[in-house]
């Protein structure tokens, strides 16, 4: 019996940054197949235990409201957010500075089921 798979971001450290790299239809709602944040442009990190109630403000992507968020929120409030958050898998949320990065957004939240580990690398 073949167990379900269920198509999300995968997250890399290596290279002197954070590879985030989009499934093929999450790529759609982020228009972008990856993200690179180069070590110099982080901020802050931190494991968020439901990162689908984390997201705030207006929003450009796929809401499957209480279950998934696909795309960039924050539309409205100053602070823009890449968002790829599943209920029930834990997340990696990123603070960064745009400046430095040359990225469009202040901060990346992600689920990731080792997010903790994530977190342990990155701190």
């Amino acid at each position: 019996m073949q167990g379900k798979v269920v198509m999300m971001a995968t997250i890399d450290i290596a290279d002197g940054g954070v590879r985030v790299r989009f499934s093929s239809w999450e790529r759609l709602a982020v228009w972008r197949d990856e993200v690179v944040v180069p070590s110099s442009a982080i901020k802050a990190v931190e494991l968020v235990e439901e990162p689908v109630r984390r997201t705030r403000g207006g929003r450009a992507g796929v809401l499957i409201s209480g279950v998934l968020k696909v795309g960039y929120w924050g539309l409205g409030t100053g602070t823009r957010q890449l968002v790829s958050a599943r209920r029930g898998v834990p997340g990696l949320r990123i603070e960064i500075d745009r400046a430095v990065a040359g990225l469009p957004f202040d901060e990346v939240l992600v689920s990731a089921p080792n997010a903790a580990d994530l977190v342990g690398v990155l701190v």
